[in-house]
């Protein structure tokens, strides 16, 4: 990391340098982070101090919604604009956490960008393994590493959670997961034990459903209440939705943490090769199927199904693989019509602009 710039504590380095750099850009423009977004209204951490700016025309008339502007992206900014500074810019992004917007239309949705380690929180009571796996495809698809926070064991037999931490851990080769203390209780525990985790200058982003005690965890690395919390219900131990937007917080010890919206549903938008990283053993089994295009299904000289009557592969980590790929495969077709929708209508403002200037 370059120790000695101003933006440094906010992740900057070499490599954003470098990026930097490519754009040549004169000295009207400064490089910022966005920390936070209220409307179209950005929070930015600069080398002036913090900024508030709002993205140029030009970001929202000529690039789609996962190209723009978003909280954990560097950006350009352009500071002597009359109406004050403007995001001109955004620099190539390291990685990103998409997912299809809500409503199924073929839309993604930005969740975070320029994350190192995405912390899957789940809480122990309310393991989906199914739904967990979405969560690391998409992780991996966007470029990014996944660790998941198994949250609230407290409220379960302590019993229970080494084995169901095992079964979490069996998802993907090389899975760091973590069985989190309860930080409203015990928040020095908490910082303890996530200060072996957490690295300064690393840039890390807390996913996950609603009510799943990220902003609690947040407050408690943080020693302080940076996120407003929901009380837990009684009826099934399930925390309130909280947070409503994204932003980046710099932690004491020089982590930088984003927390997220918790997502009542939540579909895929990229594969990316993100199947291939979450599901491996499965890629390799299907590789030594008889038959190149085994639908594993009682084909004769199935791998899969071999390795499932040797209770080598779960009947539903199978089907979750199969459900995942026919996912994504429904998702490239809405994309497919929504591009389609958005053409015609770019079509449509064309020919209009042509005839006005034409004077027809």
């Amino acid at each position: 990391m370059n120790e000695g710039h101003k933006l440094a504590p906010w992740g900057w380095n070499e490599k954003w340098q470098e990026a930097w750099d490519d754009l040549a850009l004169g000295e009207a423009f400064c490089p910022g982070r966005i920390l936070s977004q209220r409307e179209d209204v950005f929070h930015l951490a600069t080398e002036q101090g913090p900024l508030l700016a709002q993205a140029a025309g030009v970001l929202f008339h000529r690039c789609s919604q996962e190209e723009r502007p978003a909280v954990g992206d560097w950006v350009a900014v352009e500071l002597s604009t009359d109406d004050g500074a403007a995001v001109t810019q955004v620099l190539p992004r390291r990685s990103r956490f998409l997912r299809e917007a809500p409503g199924a239309r073929g839309v993604a949705q930005i969740v975070a960008t320029n994350v190192d380690t995405v912390l899957i929180v789940i809480p122990v009571a309310d393991l989906n393994l199914n739904r967990l796996e979405r969560f690391l495809v998409a992780t991996c698809a966007g470029g990014a590493e996944p660790t998941v926070i198994l949250s609230k064991g407290d409220l379960v037999d302590p019993d229970l959670v080494a084995p169901m931490a095992d079964q979490v851990r069996a998802l993907k080769e090389d899975l760091m997961v973590i069985c989190s203390a309860n930080p409203r209780d015990e928040a020095q525990k908490v910082r303890t034990q996530f200060a072996e985790v957490l690295e300064s200058g690393v840039t890390y982003a807390l996913v996950g459903s609603s009510g799943a005690g990220k902003s609690t965890l947040i407050n408690a690395l943080a020693g302080a209440d940076l996120q407003q919390t929901g009380d837990v219900r009684e009826t099934d131990g399930k925390g309130r939705h909280v947070t409503s937007f994204r932003e980046l917080f710099a932690l004491p010890h020089g982590a930088l943490m984003m927390d997220t919206p918790g997502m009542r549903e939540f579909a895929l938008w990229s594969d990316a090769g993100g199947l291939e990283q979450v599901f491996g053993e499965l890629e390799r089994l299907a590789a030594r199927c008889r038959f190149s295009d085994c639908a594993h299904d009682g084909e004769p000289g199935c791998a899969v199904a071999q390795a499932v009557s040797e209770g080598k592969l779960t009947v539903r980590r199978l089907e979750n693989w199969r459900s995942l790929q026919a996912e994504m495969g429904e998702n490239v077709a809405r994309r497919t019509l929504a591009q389609g929708r958005r053409d015609r209508t770019d079509l449509r403002r064309k020919k209009k602009r042509d005839r006005r200037f034409s004077g027809r």
